[in-house]
């Protein structure tokens, strides 16, 4: 799974100086352009007065071939989104956890814009 990193227990608790309600967010795509290319992986987790409360990932089907250069990278192969969710059926529930939070990404820019098209 690529979101391995889900699997070792973080700090229980954050530094001071973290918003109250945040949500760390990842996804993978099937290439650079928010217009074009689409959401492969979105994992996340939600923190709460710097206490972690919630993890999420999802594999999402982008209807559309992986190239190869996406698959080396991500290390996501097309058998593990054939038959997962496509974006349209998880975006309710996605959307449910990122309301009301901070979302803090490693390249926000990026993934906001992937997740606002």
């Amino acid at each position: 799974m690529q979101l391995n990193w889900l699997d070792t227990p973080p700090p229980t608790q954050l530094s001071s100086g973290f918003p109250e309600k945040m949500v760390l967010l990842d996804c993978e795509t099937t290439g650079g352009n928010a217009v074009h290319h689409r959401i492969i992986e979105i994992g996340l987790l939600v923190i709460e007065n710097g206490e972690l409360i919630e993890t999420w990932q999802s594999f999402i089907d982008p209807r559309v071939a992986l190239p190869p250069f996406i698959q080396k990278l991500t290390g996501i192969s097309p058998g593990m989104v054939r038959g997962a969710p496509e974006f349209s059926e998880i975006a309710e529930e996605l959307l449910a956890k990122l309301e009301g939070r901070t979302l803090v990404a490693h390249n926000a820019r990026f993934d906001y814009g992937f997740l606002k098209e």
